[in-house]
């Protein structure tokens, strides 16, 4: 598979009337087909052309306050089948994804993880909807542009994680940054994709409700505008990460969020390996200076 600037399609949310009086919202749990509301969603996607740029020889040139993304070696000590086990991965992968932390700019005062999500290309488009509250469940890669939370979502997880301290945290400087990476196999069918959030028009991006049974959530999804500015990181290997902003309290940084989404390389060989990757979510704090 060669590498460099290809073309191929991810989902944007569709411009509806319907957002102009009623807020985009998802439930991930069955609805009762006789319910007064029967609808799981009112959102509606379309497939729109992108042409990805590979950063494979400048990955140097890209941070996460710049660009809101940056790539670094970082090989991990699990094996593979290691990130079957919830238990594993929370034990021993999150421990090193808090040494990953410890790069990005500014580093921090303290990481809280508070999620993290399995991909598998090969995964049947059937179980692709899952429990969301399964950290243990392989779902497909995601083709929605979205930056996975909003201001108001970030503010819930910290008041429901961190309670006692929220005051205090929340004077700080407050991220949230997702540590993604290849599990066993270079990426070769399905790399993620992100945009340089400077070229993200005012109004692009529009909050949606994820509402789960034991929990309520926000992320963006985003409309398409011409000029946005997309990148992806060509047969990234597992031992590369690949470091996502998806939320900063600072606003004096270019890049506050990252939309992202997986495509499908039109390049790759049909008898490459399926796609398995790990995102690692975390609180990210940098506490407030003394007065």
């Amino acid at each position: 598979m060669a590498c460099g600037t290809v073309t191929s399609e991810i989902n944007y949310l569709k411009r509806l009337e319907i957002f102009e009086y009623e807020r985009p919202f998802q439930l991930f749990f069955p609805v009762d087909k006789d319910a007064s509301d029967p609808r799981s969603s009112n959102l509606e996607f379309e497939m729109k052309e992108q042409t990805f740029i590979d950063i494979r020889d400048k990955t140097d040139d890209f941070s996460l306050d710049s660009y809101g993304f940056q790539i670094g070696m970082h090989p991990t000590a699990l094996a593979p089948t290691d990130f079957n086990n919830e238990e594993t991965v929370k034990t021993r992968y999150y421990d090193e994804v808090k040494e990953i932390l410890k790069t990005i700019e500014g580093g921090y005062d303290e990481v809280y993880i508070f999620d993290h999500r399995l991909r598998d290309s090969s995964t049947p488009k059937e179980e692709a909807l899952l429990d969301m509250n399964n950290l243990s469940a392989w779902l497909r890669p995601s083709p929605n542009v979205h930056v996975d939370q909003t201001p108001g979502a970030v503010a819930h997880r910290i008041e429901l994680h961190l309670p006692e301290r929220e005051d205090f945290l929340m004077a700080g400087r407050v991220r949230v940054v997702n540590v993604w990476r290849p599990i066993e196999n270079t990426v070769e069918d399905y790399p993620l994709a992100f945009c340089d959030p400077r070229s993200v028009r005012d109004g692009d991006l529009v909050e949606c409700d994820h509402i789960r049974r034991q929990y309520k959530g926000a992320n963006m999804y985003m409309h398409y505008s011409p000029g946005q500015q997309w990148y992806y990181l060509g047969r990234q290997k597992p031992e590369e990460t690949l470091l996502l902003k998806m939320f900063d309290s600072d606003p004096t940084v270019p890049a506050t969020g990252c939309p992202h989404a997986s495509f499908h390389h039109p390049l790759s060989d049909p008898q490459s390996k399926p796609r398995k990757s790990i995102e690692v979510r975390a609180l990210v704090f940098n506490y407030p200076a003394e007065e």
